[in-house]
């Protein structure tokens, strides 16, 4: 079977994209299926001579024209030539083409458009409901994303897959004498609140500051705050905030930090703060909750169904709000024990062996 996955270039926003591309990966290479990148097939001249082949397309996504061209004319060409079996579109966008076609949904805003969309999130939505009739398979992350695809057409839920963000066994709950170790390397032998924020997000970040400024205010206390940047490293316009800070002697930025580090500071945290209002940005949830870590988060419907009672939701969007959460938590022990209760039941419930064996599945 020859499998082509559809990306699109210079494209940091579609977590579930990438996320679902890294697990068709993993369960390629175990069944022992060729994986190719098209660019380099052409540069290469290559001939695709394998039959069991996963192919990763990346197509210029910079401008409507482009998008169009590739979606609607030259990925076509590339399937019939190289005899592709199945596409996968990880943007929310199917092809012309006659082959069997599997449309993901990264994020509910395709089918709920607003101003201020991304260009690639305003070209799917105005094709979505075009996709959902064309697509064999819908695949999204969340139960209450795929109620609002429904929505579009009629049949579609018998389509609708969801296969939910998980993390690997990595992330992991951690023994008492390890964290003392983690904290001891990073925050000074405190307890520390811990962020996976935007490289570049100045809004957010300044949100966050002004969060854990309320708590400090209330609490006196020595707790301190650790960010990790979501992709590599954290740009000098947040530093140039933090400069001018009140407790920036307590905020430590982590730009450094491998797999290992992140899944131990994860795990150590007193509490894990995600101050985003996108329904699809998921992963830090999972993470913490994978780690037993207690989760303060902005309410979206999609997180609230992935955490039930393993977190604690901010319904105002204000930093004032959330500040209210880190004191909620921090004053009473008792809440945060339950939270964590909650959370190694919870996290039974996404399991990323599981979920490999189900996407397998789904492509035969």
């Amino acid at each position: 079977m020859r499998i082509a996955i559809i990306h699109h270039s210079d494209d940091l926003t579609n977590d579930y994209a990438d996320y679902l591309a890294s697990l068709l990966d993993d369960s390629a290479k175990a069944k022992e299926y060729v994986i190719k990148d098209y660019d380099h097939v052409v540069k290469a001249m290559e001939s695709v001579k394998e039959e069991n082949v996963l192919l990763h397309i990346v197509i210029p996504a910079s401008s409507n024209f482009s998008l169009k061209y590739w979606y609607s004319y030259k990925l076509a060409r590339i399937f019939k030539k190289l005899r592709i079996d199945i596409a996968i579109g990880l943007y929310g966008v199917c092809t012309s083409s006659n082959i069997r076609q599997i449309l993901v949904v990264p994020d509910v805003v395709l089918v709920k458009p607003h101003k201020g969309m991304l260009l690639w999130q305003q070209f799917a939505a105005s094709r979505m409901k075009e996709g959902v009739q064309t697509a064999s398979l819908i695949i999204t992350y969340s139960k209450a994303t795929a109620k609002a695809i429904t929505v579009l057409t009629e049949n579609a839920s018998k389509k609708i897959k969801v296969l939910p963000y998980t993390a690997p066994e990595i992330f992991t709950p951690m023994e008492w004498h390890n964290k003392l170790y983690v904290k001891s390397r990073y925050a000074q032998n405190k307890e520390y609140f811990i962020g996976i924020l935007p490289d570049n997000n100045e809004p957010i970040f300044v949100e966050l500051l002004k969060a854990f400024s309320k708590f400090k205010k209330w609490q006196q206390s020595g707790m301190k705050l650790i960010l990790l940047p979501k992709d590599e490293s954290f740009t000098n316009a947040l530093y140039g905030k933090l400069d001018t800070y009140k407790y920036r002697e307590d905020v430590n930025l982590v730009n450094d930090a491998d797999k290992k580090d992140t899944a131990d500071l994860i795990a150590a945290a007193y509490a894990l703060l995600h101050p985003s209002e996108i329904d699809a940005e998921l992963w830090p949830a999972i993470v913490g909750l994978q780690s037993n870590t207690p989760v303060i988060a902005y309410e979206t419907e999609s997180i609230k169904e992935y955490l039930g009672d393993a977190g604690l939701f901010v319904t105002a969007k204000n930093h004032e709000a959330f500040g209210d959460e880190l004191n909620k938590i921090y004053k009473d022990e008792t809440l945060k024990n339950k939270i964590i209760e909650t959370a190694a039941t919870q996290t039974t419930n996404y399991k990323q062996e599981e979920v490999i064996e189900q996407l397998w599945q789904l492509l035969n």
